[in-house]
């Protein structure tokens, strides 16, 4: 019977956790260990890890100074001692037959990965979301759509629908070995997307992905969900920078380059757009309009982001991006800068009005 290590980094989660950890010690499946980092939280979230410890002997809590998730996932890899990993979030929470179903799977199908879908978990309701495709599929020498998938989180699909990328580190059964033997982590330096740069990695290695939609993974949307957040990150080049330069060192993985690039030109948007909302639109950002205006140019001259704009094809954007971009096509900064907020402070005032009521 394959021991399965559940990987949960935490911080600042004492809202959902209990639910999140109550969901893992239920499974149907019963050899796991539960290996929770609790990366420095400031809340309750280190005294209800400690409980669930001392209830189960099966979890297995790890504390550290907050060092950012990829640091807390790493560490979690590190003290794993299972045949294969999963992850999953600490807000978040999972069918009971999850594990059970992952591993059935992989070994009947002998696969290095297997995927599921997941529910995107509203506040009142729940969506069923693919995270690949709506039938079931299996990769192995071509794995290109894993990767469009994992760029592109809306590759091929209705742009309207917001969907995860697939390169989420949940909704995946990783065999442990091609973790091990490749020495495989998360980079530190990354702020976003550290989980799809991962996954992608692991995807290039495994022999063969089996991927079934069946939707097993909740996915809580919250305010403070990590997706939806905005919390201000002063050096943004640094970071985001470097995780295009990631992205394009896939270009490798595929045949077809000018399919790649295409969507690659998409992810550099959205890469884009995080630069304004986590940096120079961002209400801590302490610098006027026009030294926002004069940083976004210098981006914009700049090749990585420059050429995405000029090349991206605009119908594959979501309706913000496609009209960002149609602004600094045209190099209207500050007018994009004006309607930008006046979006923002629309969107906070229909929340407002939809919490009173």
């Amino acid at each position: 019977m394959f021991k399965v290590s559940v990987i949960v980094p935490v911080y600042n989660s004492e809202k959902y956790l209990t639910q999140c950890i109550e969901s893992l010690i239920e499974q149907t499946y019963d050899n796991i260990e539960i290996i929770i980092v609790n990366d420095g939280s400031t809340d309750n979230s280190g005294m209800i890890c400690k409980d669930f410890e001392e209830r189960d002997n099966r979890v297995k809590v790890f504390n550290i100074p907050n060092s950012g998730v990829s640091t807390a996932r790493n560490i979690g890899i590190e003290k794993s001692k299972g045949d294969y990993i999963t992850f999953v979030d600490s807000d978040d929470w999972v069918d009971r037959n999850m594990i059970e179903f992952a591993v059935e799977k992989i070994t009947v199908d002998n696969s290095d990965i297997v995927m599921w879908s997941y529910l995107k978990a509203f506040k009142n309701e729940e969506l069923k979301l693919p995270l690949v495709s709506n039938k079931d599929m299996e990769f192995s020498s071509d794995k290109s759509l894993l990767y469009y998938k994992s760029i592109d989180s809306m590759y091929g699909q209705d742009k309207s629908v917001q969907s995860v990328s697939a390169g989420t580190t949940w909704c995946k059964l990783y065999k442990k070995s091609i973790i091990e033997n490749h020495n495989l982590r998360f980079n530190p330096i990354l702020t976003r997307a550290q989980d799809t740069v991962f996954s992608i990695k692991a995807f290039n290695l495994a022999n063969k992905i089996t991927y079934y939609n069946k939707n097993l993974y909740h996915y809580r949307i919250t305010d403070s969900s990590t997706s939806s957040g905005t919390r201000f990150i002063k050096d943004s080049i640094k970071s985001f920078n470097a995780l295009l330069y990631e992205f394009l060192s896939f270009k490798d993985f595929v045949e077809d380059q000018k399919k790649f690039m295409k969507v690659y030109n998409v992810r550099v948007i959205k890469v884009l757009l995080w630069h304004l909302e986590h940096n120079y639109f961002h209400k801590d950002y302490k610098g006027s309009i026009f030294s926002r205006r004069n940083a976004i140019r210098e981006l914009l001259n700049d090749p990585l982001y420059g050429d995405s704009i000029k090349d991206v094809e605009v119908g594959e954007l979501p309706k913000k991006e496609r009209t960002m971009v149609k602004f600094f096509r045209k190099e209207r900064i500050l007018l994009f800068y004006i309607v930008y907020k006046i979006h923002s402070l629309v969107t906070k005032f229909k929340k407002g009005a939809l919490k009173d009521t």
